[in-house]
């Protein structure tokens, strides 16, 4: 049994295991729209995090593409530049411990 709260439209927009203030409708685990709104928000979630990896992918061929002097870091469009090194900056404080072999943290290919 899942508790939902819905929209101004009545589509559901929250999902919990317990009764909630805002989310007082009892549906059953088989409940054909329960299970759309879950199917769509798992999709979701899944594009999200691809997108992300997908991003981390292209930013090391970058990386790749600069080191073996294809293209020059001053060739990119000066806002590639800032994020690149806001995010080669970011990573270079995050402490990865033991986590990643030799502080490379780059994904293998």
């Amino acid at each position: 049994m899942f508790y939902v709260a819905r929209d101004s439209e009545g589509r559901i927009c929250e999902v919990h295991t317990t009764a909630q203030d805002n989310a007082r409708e009892a549906l059953p685990d088989d409940n054909p729209e329960l299970l759309q709104f879950m199917h769509e928000r798992w999709r979701q979630q899944e594009l999200d995090r691809l997108d992300l990896e997908f991003v981390r992918a292209i930013e090391d061929m970058i990386e790749l593409l600069i080191a073996k002097q294809v293209i020059l870091f001053t060739d990119l469009p000066g806002k590639v530049q800032e994020k690149l090194l806001r995010r080669r900056e970011v990573r270079q404080q995050t402490q990865y411990g033991d986590l990643v072999a030799g502080g490379d943290d780059l994904i293998p290919l």
